[in-house]
């Protein structure tokens, strides 16, 4: 199912600080970032994803890749039943599943709004833009690549460390995503029972305070 399909995502106004908040994300990547945005503009779309519904679902083909501009969304999987989360995308952090959106394949997992989120669309129309540019084949290499780190990072993580010591990770490094995210879902993240995280914070509390 195509971004467009789905009905319960509306399109945003393409105001210019919108795009201004693009253009400083781009600046940070690439300070030297040339093209011309006047082929790209046209093309590239944002679009509000409620709390709840969907930017990609798994078994669905990846129509477009994402960058959260304001909010957050969670990308999951399903097993027998239960969801396992792999990871949350706040502001300037990329969404999609890459090869399904080149290769036209089902996606292996889903995207879900967890807040009330502004994404900017990169459909396969600016994909092109993109790729025929040296600096744009850059933007749209650090695009797929913070993907692929992400899933490296997650994969490595549930190898080495324990459920305390990702969260611990979080705390010291992404200490305001706690405040953001649902406790069931983060309980999803470290790969425990909700049950298992209150034991678990409670412990961690109790080692910082003695």
């Amino acid at each position: 199912m195509s971004l467009d399909k789905v009905q319960t995502i509306t399109r945003l106004n393409s105001d210019d600080q919108m795009y201004e908040s693009f253009y400083e994300f781009i600046r940070q990547l690439l300070p030297d970032f040339k093209i011309d945005m006047t082929l790209v503009e046209p093309l590239l779309e944002f679009k509000k994803v409620n709390k709840g519904e969907f930017f990609l679902r798994e078994g669905d083909v990846c129509e477009v890749l994402g960058l959260t501009m304001k909010g957050c969304l969670r990308t999951f999987f399903l097993k027998d039943g239960k969801e396992f989360t792999l990871f949350f995308h706040v502001e300037h952090q990329p969404l999609g599943d890459y090869e399904s959106f080149c290769k036209q394949i089902p996606a292996c997992f889903s995207c879900e709004a967890i807040e009330d989120s502004d994404v900017l669309i990169i459909n396969h129309e600016a994909f092109e833009v993109f790729e025929v540019s040296p600096d744009g084949q850059k933007l749209l290499r650090l695009h797929a690549e913070s993907l692929a780190f992400m899933l490296r990072d997650k994969l490595l993580s549930l190898f080495r460390d324990t459920p305390e010591q990702r969260y611990l990770k979080i705390i010291n490094t992404e200490p305001e995503l706690l405040r953001r995210i649902p406790q069931y879902y983060l309980a999803s993240y470290l790969g425990i029972e909700p049950e298992s995280l209150s034991r678990l914070k409670r412990r961690v509390k109790q080692q910082q305070f003695s």
